[in-house]
Formats: structure tokens, sequence, C-alpha cells
């Protein structure tokens, strides 16, 4: 062999070399061309599916059990009386829509929920995580992965909105005011503040954060929280730069007409989901204290309440285990069981997922991956659901639902443009 071939062969080898180990740096990295090369295969996989191009988790196959109707009434005896709220994401204009139906399923209200009338410059189809609706046919919503947070009129106009920091994944109802989470970023955020504020200014009225004012106030909350002592935080990191140590993602205070049933619990209190150390936490609102705190069997969990019988439930996503449940924990006892064992009740949604106890006895329950919302008896029988159709194999998410009283509205909103 000459050594002009051994030369060329040589070169070959070394660049072979070179492109495997740069490709395995930006995959490692995430960087481009790798993270252009995954959004191809993303779209092509969804283009192959449902016929649109459509981002990562957006749709899931329908289970086989759920009707090809958008919405079903199985048995309306049982079905509580009143509307749902339902915030999904809509394929054909790859953006999120705020919708207010009745009981039959008629559509009342609906509107796009365009981040680009809060934010100049903003994608009009950033992710909106929650959109609930105000006694006055308002709603308030936030956006997580983008700055901002807004309460938007019958058309989705804005009364309001901030952008000036991330509010995220909670918008619970407290005595004088709303509750949600904030930080400057998000991923990676440690400096979270609990925000109280005013639904029909935006005014803030109250910020509790998470490491001045409960972590670093004593040695039992660093322990119980999961911080070593000493730990350095990391208070201006941007995305993706560290670990997301806690990820908080729900945030609710207790209610005087609810506080007797927690006798170990203050009014005011708060309730917390941490998901990534899978902790459920009551915070002292006046002190900081952690007054309770448990890890598991819940995991990766998204949507805690307190509840009238003095449990806390929880939708534990269950990531990886292809099931979800509602969990109940006694913080009194610390006994938890699953609330629909041995039903036949199943749903899964890996991350995100909402529930609500109606006032009937029946739940209310939004596994967001599966695109679904169902009303299920305590005995895990399904009496109305509401599937967010794609094609006749696949829904596309619904990322919050809930179920309004009747008298809950002073009026049905209607646009008029």
């Amino acid at each position: 062999m000459s050594a002009r071939t051994i030369s060329v062969l040589a070169a070959v080898f070394l660049a072979a070399v070179t492109s495997y180990l740069a490709g395995m740096w930006t995959t490692y990295k995430n960087w481009w061309p790798w993270e252009k090369a995954t959004d191809v295969q993303t779209a092509w996989r969804s283009w192959r599916a449902t016929g649109y191009f459509l981002p990562g988790d957006t749709y899931a196959r329908r289970k086989a059990d759920a009707p090809d109707d958008r919405h079903a009434v199985h048995d309306a005896a049982a079905v509580a009386p009143g509307l749902w709220v339902i915030n999904r994401y809509d394929p054909p204009t790859q953006g999120y829509v705020f919708e207010l139906v009745d009981g039959t399923g008629a559509i009342l209200n609906s509107f796009p929920i365009d981040y680009s009338r809060i934010s100049e410059g903003g994608k009009p189809s950033e992710f909106a995580h929650i959109a609930t609706v105000l006694p006055d046919g308002s709603v308030l919503v936030v956006w997580d992965d983008a700055p901002g947070m807004a309460r938007l009129d019958a058309c989705g106009k804005p009364i309001w909105a901030k952008t000036d920091r991330i509010y995220h994944h909670s918008l619970e109802r407290g005595v004088d005011g709303y509750w949600t989470w904030a930080t400057d970023n998000w991923y990676g955020a440690e400096d979270q503040d609990m925000i109280r504020f005013d639904p029909m200014t935006g005014e803030i009225l109250e910020e509790i954060n998470l490491i001045d004012d409960i972590i670093e106030t004593s040695p039992e909350n660093r322990l119980k929280l999961t911080v070593p002592d000493g730990y350095r935080y990391k208070r201006d990191s941007h995305y993706g730069e560290q670990a997301d140590l806690f990820h908080p993602n729900d945030l609710e205070e207790l209610l005087p007409g609810m506080a007797a049933a927690f006798p170990e619990f203050e009014a005011g209190d708060l309730l917390v989901s941490l998901r990534n150390i899978d902790a459920l936490a009551v915070i002292g609102r006046r002190t900081g204290e952690v007054k309770w705190i448990a890890y598991g069997p819940w995991r990766d969990q998204h949507d805690a309440d307190f509840q009238p019988d003095g449990t806390i439930t929880v939708f534990s996503n269950n990531t990886d285990r292809n099931r979800s449940q509602i969990i109940a924990v006694d913080p009194k006892t610390g006994a938890s069981r699953d609330l629909f064992a041995g039903t036949g009740l199943g749903f899964d949604s890996f991350i995100m997922g909402k529930h609500q106890h109606l006032p009937n006895g029946n739940w209310l329950i939004t596994p967001t991956i599966q695109g679904r919302v169902i009303e299920a008896t305590p005995e895990g029988r399904i009496v109305r659901e509401y599937n967010n159709i794609l094609n006749g194999d696949y829904n596309a998410l619904v990322l919050y639902a809930e179920h309004l009283e009747p008298d809950y509205l002073a009026k049905v909103p209607t646009c008029a443009n």
C-alpha cells in the first residue's frame, strides 16, 4: 500500500472519528444540528400519525374505551350540574384555546389564548398552562415557559398583563386574592416566590421566598426540604444551567371553611407540591415553618388539594409507569390510598394533570397528555367525558379543566366581536 493511499485512508478515518465525536457532543449538549435533526424527526412522526407537523408531546393515541365524540354523557342523572372550563391545544392553529362548555357539550364561549397580545414580539402559540375563570367571566392565564400572567376578557383581549417574571403552574383562590409561583427564570430556578395577587388588577399583595422565608429559616426546614447545610444557591441561573432542584408546581391556601378538618394546621397555611423531590408540604404562612411534609407514594405529582374530610389529594403522574393515580393522604396519620384502586378506571399523564372533587361526590380528572377530561363516580364509573379529538386515532392535549357550579358565573361571558 502506497504512502499516498495510507494518508488518504488516515484522513478519512480521522474525519469519521471527528464527525462521530462531534455528533456525540452535539447530542449530549442538545446543540444544533442535533436539535434540528430531532425537530425534523418529531415533525415527521407527527405528520405520519396526525397529518399535522406538531411539537412533541402535544398528541397521544386515544384510549380504547374513549368515544369518538368530542363530548359524551354516559349517565346524565349522575353528572354534576354546571359548566366545564377547557384549556386545550388546537392542532390546526398550533395554539392554545379557551372554551366554556355546558352540560350538553355546547361551546358557550371560545377564544385563542394569544401570548403576542400581552407581550410584543411574543409567539401567539406560546404554551398556556392554566386558564381559569373568575366569577365575572374574565379569564386568568399563566404561560410557564415565557414571562407572563394576564387577565383576559371574553374575547381574549388583555384587561391587565404582567410580563416582568415567569408566573407558573398554579392559579388558586385564597381568602384575599389568588396564588401562583413566580421566578425570574425556569427549569433550574431555585429562587422561587409564592405570590398572592389581586385578580382584578394584577397587583402583587404578598411574596414568600422559598429560600429566604422557608428553607433557610431553620436547620429543620433545610433537612425536611432536602437542602444540605451550607448548600450554595445559584439565584441567577438560566435555562438548563443546573439541575431543577424542586420544580414547584402547585400552591394552595387552607381556607377558613376547611380549617377545622385540619387541626394540625391553621387557616391561611400553604400546601405546596415540589415535583422533583416527590414532596407535598404544608408551610406555616406566618412563621415559614414546614409543619408537615411527605415523600410519596405519589411520584412526579401535580395538583395537591386540601379536602373537606381532612385528607390531601394529589394527581400522581407516575412517570414511566404508564398509569397515573389520584392518591389521598391523611396528614394526621400518614395513611394513604389510591382512590380508584380496584375500580378499573385507568388514566395516564406522565406530566401535568389535574383533579377536582365535585359537590355531588364525583371527581373531575384531567390526564393532560391523553387529551381527555373525565367525570367519574367514586366507584370509578365514567358519567361524562371530553376528548380533544385530533383525528380517528389521536387526541391533542387538554392542559387544564375545571367544573363551575351553576351559580358561579354572574353571567355567561360572550365575545361581542
